[in-house]
């Protein structure tokens, strides 16, 4: 349940507000161990035969600056695949991400891309065919992202850390969580 609080509510202090006054005393620094411990429980896609995935980044504002959260959905089944954050949108993190992606594929399928200039490099180096599209069946990313959005918008761009480095590290923990919630919860 604080987990869950967490993901909604956006915040420790908050989450442990609201549960001491239900339950019992409860300190933000335990809700936080609670969701880092949560955010290991790594729900991996099992790696199947795929037609076709979409894969996009987005925009999002920790603490005053930039961070890329990247995604990667099955076209067919809407299934999450793998989604990651970093500070750069470059040729290596599309590298790096692609490969996550290829974890959850038995096959190379068809990728669908916008038109980022480090997608093709990315995917001519791991030998996918690949397709930039703007709408149409990228729109399953598009809309992950917008639920990924609605979600993060409680923490009004204020993700804590005391540097730049726990910062990512605790939006990766959200994203965790967030993919946790996708995955099950959502259906």
């Amino acid at each position: 349940m604080a987990v869950l609080l967490y993901m909604f509510q956006g915040g420790c202090r908050k989450v442990a507000k609201a549960l001491s006054i239900c339950l019992e005393p409860i300190g933000k620094s335990t809700v936080h161990e609670l969701a880092k411990k949560v955010s290991h429980l790594k729900l991996v896609s099992e790696a199947k035969e795929r037609r076709c995935v979409a894969v996009d980044e987005t925009k999002l504002r920790v603490k005053g600056q930039t961070v890329y959260v990247w995604s990667a959905v099955d076209v067919d089944i809407k299934e999450l695949l793998a989604l990651d954050a970093s500070y750069q949108r470059c040729e290596l993190n599309a590298y790096l991400f692609l490969r996550r992606v290829l974890r959850a594929c038995k096959n190379k399928p068809f990728v669908l891309v916008d038109k980022g200039p480090w997608y093709p490099w990315a995917l001519e180096r791991l030998g996918l065919e690949y397709k930039h599209e703007r709408f149409g069946m990228r729109n399953r990313v598009e809309r992950f992202f917008r639920h990924l959005k609605e979600r993060t918008v409680v923490f009004h761009h204020k993700m804590s850390a005391r540097d730049h480095v726990k910062r990512l590290l605790n939006l990766k923990m959200l994203l965790e969580l967030f993919s946790i919630y996708y995955k099950t919860i959502r259906g």
